[in-house]
Protein backbone atom coordinates (compact mmCIF):
# COMPACT_ATOMS: atom_id res chain seq x y z
CA UNK A 1 0.00 0.00 0.00
CA UNK A 2 1.49 3.34 -1.07
CA UNK A 3 2.22 6.25 1.23
CA UNK A 4 -0.25 8.26 -0.82
CA UNK A 5 -3.08 5.87 0.09
CA UNK A 6 -2.14 6.05 3.77
CA UNK A 7 -2.04 9.85 3.59
CA UNK A 8 -5.53 9.91 2.06
CA UNK A 9 -6.80 7.63 4.81
CA UNK A 10 -5.31 9.94 7.45
CA UNK A 11 -6.97 12.91 5.78
CA UNK A 12 -10.30 11.09 5.83
CA UNK A 13 -9.89 10.54 9.56
CA UNK A 14 -8.78 14.15 10.11
CA UNK A 15 -11.92 15.50 8.47
CA UNK A 16 -13.98 13.14 10.60
CA UNK A 17 -12.58 14.14 13.98
CA UNK A 18 -11.67 17.73 13.01
CA UNK A 19 -8.23 17.41 14.61
CA UNK A 20 -4.70 16.36 13.62
CA UNK A 21 -4.26 12.64 12.94
CA UNK A 22 -1.12 10.52 13.14
CA UNK A 23 -0.31 6.85 12.75
CA UNK A 24 -0.68 4.94 16.00
CA UNK A 25 0.79 1.75 14.55
CA UNK A 26 2.46 0.67 11.30
CA UNK A 27 0.10 -0.36 8.47
CA UNK A 28 -0.74 -4.06 8.58
CA UNK A 29 -1.52 -5.79 5.27
CA UNK A 30 -3.75 -8.87 5.18
CA UNK A 31 -5.81 -10.81 2.66
CA UNK A 32 -8.64 -8.31 2.29
CA UNK A 33 -6.81 -5.00 2.68
CA UNK A 34 -4.59 -2.89 4.89
CA UNK A 35 -5.35 -1.90 8.49
CA UNK A 36 -3.96 1.28 10.03
CA UNK A 37 -4.16 2.40 13.65
CA UNK A 38 -4.81 6.15 13.79
CA UNK A 39 -4.51 8.53 16.73
CA UNK A 40 -6.78 11.57 16.85
CA UNK A 41 -6.10 13.60 20.01
CA UNK A 42 -6.63 10.97 22.76
CA UNK A 43 -8.71 8.60 20.62
CA UNK A 44 -7.50 5.57 18.66
CA UNK A 45 -9.38 4.87 15.44
CA UNK A 46 -9.05 2.09 12.88
CA UNK A 47 -8.54 2.90 9.21
CA UNK A 48 -8.92 0.26 6.54
CA UNK A 49 -8.06 0.35 2.85
CA UNK A 50 -9.93 -2.43 1.07
CA UNK A 51 -8.31 -4.62 -1.54
CA UNK A 52 -11.37 -4.40 -3.80
CA UNK A 53 -14.40 -2.20 -4.30
CA UNK A 54 -16.79 -5.09 -3.63
CA UNK A 55 -15.26 -5.69 -0.18
CA UNK A 56 -15.55 -1.96 0.52
CA UNK A 57 -19.19 -1.81 -0.55
CA UNK A 58 -20.13 -4.83 1.55
CA UNK A 59 -18.50 -3.50 4.69
CA UNK A 60 -19.93 0.00 4.29
CA UNK A 61 -23.40 -1.42 3.68
CA UNK A 62 -23.16 -3.58 6.80
CA UNK A 63 -22.02 -0.68 8.97
CA UNK A 64 -24.74 1.62 7.66
CA UNK A 65 -27.68 -0.76 7.51
CA UNK A 66 -27.12 -3.59 9.99
CA UNK A 67 -24.53 -3.03 12.70
CA UNK A 68 -26.27 -0.02 14.33
CA UNK A 69 -28.78 -2.60 15.59
CA UNK A 70 -25.98 -4.49 17.36
CA UNK A 71 -25.04 -1.58 19.61
CA UNK A 72 -21.67 -1.53 21.34
CA UNK A 73 -20.81 -5.07 20.26
CA UNK A 74 -19.43 -3.79 16.94
CA UNK A 75 -17.35 -0.85 15.69
CA UNK A 76 -19.13 2.27 14.45
CA UNK A 77 -18.53 3.65 10.96
CA UNK A 78 -17.19 7.22 11.07
CA UNK A 79 -16.28 7.85 7.44
CA UNK A 80 -16.05 6.10 4.08
CA UNK A 81 -14.33 6.98 0.80
CA UNK A 82 -15.38 4.83 -2.15
CA UNK A 83 -12.60 6.18 -4.36
CA UNK A 84 -9.83 5.08 -1.99
CA UNK A 85 -11.63 2.67 -1.19
CA UNK A 86 -11.40 2.93 2.57
CA UNK A 87 -13.18 3.46 5.86
CA UNK A 88 -12.55 4.82 9.34
CA UNK A 89 -14.24 3.09 12.27
CA UNK A 90 -14.14 3.23 16.04
CA UNK A 91 -12.18 0.67 18.00
CA UNK A 92 -13.83 -1.88 20.25
CA UNK A 93 -12.08 -3.38 23.27
CA UNK A 94 -10.84 -6.92 23.39
CA UNK A 95 -8.46 -9.50 21.93
CA UNK A 96 -9.32 -12.02 19.18
CA UNK A 97 -10.42 -15.30 20.70
CA UNK A 98 -7.87 -17.22 18.65
CA UNK A 99 -5.06 -15.28 20.37
CA UNK A 100 -6.25 -16.06 23.90
CA UNK A 101 -5.73 -19.06 26.15
CA UNK A 102 -8.98 -18.94 28.09
CA UNK A 103 -10.02 -21.49 30.66
CA UNK A 104 -12.80 -23.79 29.36
CA UNK A 105 -15.57 -22.11 31.34
CA UNK A 106 -14.69 -18.63 30.07
CA UNK A 107 -14.22 -19.90 26.52
CA UNK A 108 -17.66 -21.49 26.55
CA UNK A 109 -19.13 -18.24 27.90
CA UNK A 110 -17.51 -16.35 25.02
CA UNK A 111 -18.94 -18.75 22.43
CA UNK A 112 -22.35 -18.57 24.08
CA UNK A 113 -22.28 -14.78 23.71
CA UNK A 114 -21.11 -15.19 20.11
CA UNK A 115 -24.22 -17.26 19.45
CA UNK A 116 -26.44 -14.58 20.97
CA UNK A 117 -24.74 -11.89 18.87
CA UNK A 118 -25.04 -13.80 15.60
CA UNK A 119 -28.69 -14.49 16.35
CA UNK A 120 -29.23 -10.73 16.70
CA UNK A 121 -27.55 -10.13 13.34
CA UNK A 122 -29.61 -12.84 11.66
CA UNK A 123 -32.85 -11.40 13.03
CA UNK A 124 -32.36 -8.07 11.28
CA UNK A 125 -35.09 -7.87 8.60
CA UNK A 126 -33.79 -8.40 5.05
CA UNK A 127 -35.40 -9.32 1.76
CA UNK A 128 -33.92 -11.74 -0.76
CA UNK A 129 -34.87 -14.81 -2.76
CA UNK A 130 -33.68 -18.02 -1.14
CA UNK A 131 -33.91 -19.78 -4.50
CA UNK A 132 -31.68 -17.22 -6.17
CA UNK A 133 -29.14 -17.56 -3.36
CA UNK A 134 -28.99 -21.36 -3.49
CA UNK A 135 -28.67 -21.35 -7.28
CA UNK A 136 -25.93 -18.70 -7.06
CA UNK A 137 -23.98 -20.74 -4.49
CA UNK A 138 -24.31 -23.88 -6.61
CA UNK A 139 -23.04 -21.96 -9.65
CA UNK A 140 -20.06 -20.64 -7.67
CA UNK A 141 -19.26 -24.14 -6.49
CA UNK A 142 -19.30 -25.39 -10.08
CA UNK A 143 -16.87 -22.62 -11.01
CA UNK A 144 -14.45 -23.75 -8.30
CA UNK A 145 -14.90 -27.41 -9.15
CA UNK A 146 -13.80 -26.63 -12.71
CA UNK A 147 -10.90 -24.49 -11.47
CA UNK A 148 -9.64 -27.24 -9.16
CA UNK A 149 -10.56 -30.21 -11.37
CA UNK A 150 -6.99 -31.49 -11.66
CA UNK A 151 -6.79 -31.73 -7.87
CA UNK A 152 -10.11 -33.49 -7.28
CA UNK A 153 -10.90 -37.17 -7.65
CA UNK A 154 -13.85 -38.23 -9.82
CA UNK A 155 -15.70 -39.21 -6.64
CA UNK A 156 -14.89 -35.83 -5.07
CA UNK A 157 -16.36 -33.98 -8.05
CA UNK A 158 -19.51 -36.10 -8.01
CA UNK A 159 -19.87 -35.61 -4.25
CA UNK A 160 -19.49 -31.82 -4.48
CA UNK A 161 -21.97 -31.57 -7.34
CA UNK A 162 -24.51 -33.73 -5.53
CA UNK A 163 -24.30 -31.51 -2.44
CA UNK A 164 -24.82 -28.42 -4.58
CA UNK A 165 -27.73 -30.06 -6.39
CA UNK A 166 -29.35 -30.80 -3.03
CA UNK A 167 -28.63 -27.26 -1.82
CA UNK A 168 -30.35 -25.72 -4.84
CA UNK A 169 -33.38 -27.95 -4.22
CA UNK A 170 -33.86 -27.06 -0.54
CA UNK A 171 -37.33 -25.71 0.28
CA UNK A 172 -37.18 -22.14 1.61
CA UNK A 173 -33.96 -22.08 3.67
CA UNK A 174 -33.60 -19.16 6.08
CA UNK A 175 -32.15 -15.97 4.59
CA UNK A 176 -30.38 -13.40 6.78
CA UNK A 177 -27.86 -10.60 7.03
CA UNK A 178 -24.66 -12.64 7.33
CA UNK A 179 -21.10 -11.87 8.43
CA UNK A 180 -19.58 -14.79 6.46
CA UNK A 181 -16.26 -14.80 8.29
CA UNK A 182 -17.70 -15.54 11.71
CA UNK A 183 -14.86 -17.20 13.59
CA UNK A 184 -12.60 -16.56 16.61
CA UNK A 185 -10.17 -14.25 14.82
CA UNK A 186 -13.02 -11.76 14.32
CA UNK A 187 -14.53 -12.22 17.78
CA UNK A 188 -12.92 -10.07 20.48
CA UNK A 189 -13.12 -11.04 24.14
CA UNK A 190 -12.53 -8.40 26.80
CA UNK A 191 -11.92 -8.52 30.53
CA UNK A 192 -15.38 -6.96 30.97
CA UNK A 193 -16.76 -10.37 29.99
CA UNK A 194 -18.28 -9.22 26.69
CA UNK A 195 -17.81 -10.38 23.10
CA UNK A 196 -17.40 -8.00 20.14
CA UNK A 197 -17.49 -8.66 16.39
CA UNK A 198 -15.29 -6.97 13.78
CA UNK A 199 -14.50 -7.08 10.04
CA UNK A 200 -17.65 -7.03 7.93
CA UNK A 201 -16.05 -6.92 4.47
CA UNK A 202 -17.45 -10.35 3.52
CA UNK A 203 -20.94 -9.62 4.82
CA UNK A 204 -24.01 -9.87 2.64
CA UNK A 205 -27.48 -11.37 2.56
CA UNK A 206 -27.04 -15.13 2.42
CA UNK A 207 -28.34 -18.39 3.84
CA UNK A 208 -28.34 -17.96 7.61
CA UNK A 209 -26.88 -21.36 8.48
CA UNK A 210 -23.99 -20.81 6.07
CA UNK A 211 -22.71 -18.22 8.57
CA UNK A 212 -21.90 -21.07 10.95
CA UNK A 213 -19.64 -22.89 8.48
CA UNK A 214 -16.29 -21.55 9.73
CA UNK A 215 -17.08 -22.50 13.32
CA UNK A 216 -18.49 -25.89 12.34
CA UNK A 217 -15.62 -26.92 10.07
CA UNK A 218 -12.69 -25.49 12.03
CA UNK A 219 -13.66 -25.77 15.69
CA UNK A 220 -16.74 -27.80 16.53
CA UNK A 221 -15.39 -31.15 15.34
CA UNK A 222 -12.80 -31.19 18.13
CA UNK A 223 -14.63 -28.91 20.59
CA UNK A 224 -18.25 -30.09 20.79
CA UNK A 225 -18.58 -28.17 24.07
CA UNK A 226 -18.13 -24.92 22.12
CA UNK A 227 -20.82 -25.99 19.66
CA UNK A 228 -23.20 -26.62 22.55
CA UNK A 229 -22.36 -23.26 24.13
CA UNK A 230 -22.81 -21.41 20.83
CA UNK A 231 -26.13 -23.04 19.97
CA UNK A 232 -27.42 -22.41 23.49
CA UNK A 233 -27.01 -18.72 22.68
CA UNK A 234 -27.96 -18.85 19.01
CA UNK A 235 -30.83 -21.28 19.24
CA UNK A 236 -31.39 -24.79 17.86
CA UNK A 237 -30.87 -25.50 14.18
CA UNK A 238 -33.83 -26.77 12.18
CA UNK A 239 -33.44 -29.74 9.83
CA UNK A 240 -33.30 -27.24 6.97
CA UNK A 241 -30.55 -25.27 8.73
CA UNK A 242 -28.55 -28.46 9.27
CA UNK A 243 -28.94 -29.36 5.60
CA UNK A 244 -27.66 -25.92 4.58
CA UNK A 245 -24.69 -26.31 6.92
CA UNK A 246 -23.86 -29.75 5.50
CA UNK A 247 -24.00 -28.50 1.91
CA UNK A 248 -22.12 -25.31 2.80
CA UNK A 249 -19.34 -27.53 4.15
CA UNK A 250 -18.95 -28.92 0.63
CA UNK A 251 -18.65 -25.38 -0.69
CA UNK A 252 -16.13 -24.56 2.04
CA UNK A 253 -14.08 -27.60 1.02
CA UNK A 254 -13.71 -26.66 -2.64
CA UNK A 255 -13.17 -22.94 -1.99
CA UNK A 256 -10.47 -23.77 0.58
CA UNK A 257 -8.68 -25.96 -1.95
CA UNK A 258 -8.97 -23.25 -4.60
CA UNK A 259 -7.67 -20.58 -2.24
CA UNK A 260 -4.74 -22.74 -1.25
CA UNK A 261 -3.83 -23.45 -4.86
CA UNK A 262 -3.98 -19.77 -5.80
CA UNK A 263 -1.87 -18.65 -2.84
CA UNK A 264 0.48 -21.60 -2.30
CA UNK A 265 -1.34 -22.25 0.96
CA UNK A 266 -0.80 -25.89 1.85
CA UNK A 267 -2.77 -25.48 5.07
CA UNK A 268 -5.89 -24.44 3.14
CA UNK A 269 -5.45 -27.30 0.69
CA UNK A 270 -5.15 -29.82 3.52
CA UNK A 271 -8.17 -28.32 5.27
CA UNK A 272 -10.29 -28.47 2.11
CA UNK A 273 -9.29 -32.05 1.37
CA UNK A 274 -9.98 -33.12 4.94
CA UNK A 275 -13.47 -31.60 4.71
CA UNK A 276 -14.06 -33.30 1.38
CA UNK A 277 -12.86 -36.66 2.71
CA UNK A 278 -15.22 -36.35 5.67
CA UNK A 279 -18.29 -35.36 3.64
CA UNK A 280 -21.04 -37.98 3.64
CA UNK A 281 -23.05 -38.64 0.52
CA UNK A 282 -26.16 -36.43 0.92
Amino acid sequence: MSEQHIARLCELARRTCDAPVELAAPPLAHATGTLVGLRCVQTILIGKIHRSRSLHEREVHAYREWTPQLGLAVPRLLAADSDLPGIVVTTVPGTPLDELALDPITERAAHHQAGVLLRQLHRIPVTASATELTVYLADRAEHWIIQTADHLSPRGKRLLREHMHRLAALPAPRVAACHLDFQPRNLLWHTDGRIRLIDFEHSRIDLAARDLTRLATRYWSHRPDLKTAFLTGYGPLSSNDQAVLNHATALEAVTSIAHGLRNNGEEFIRHGRALLDGLPWP
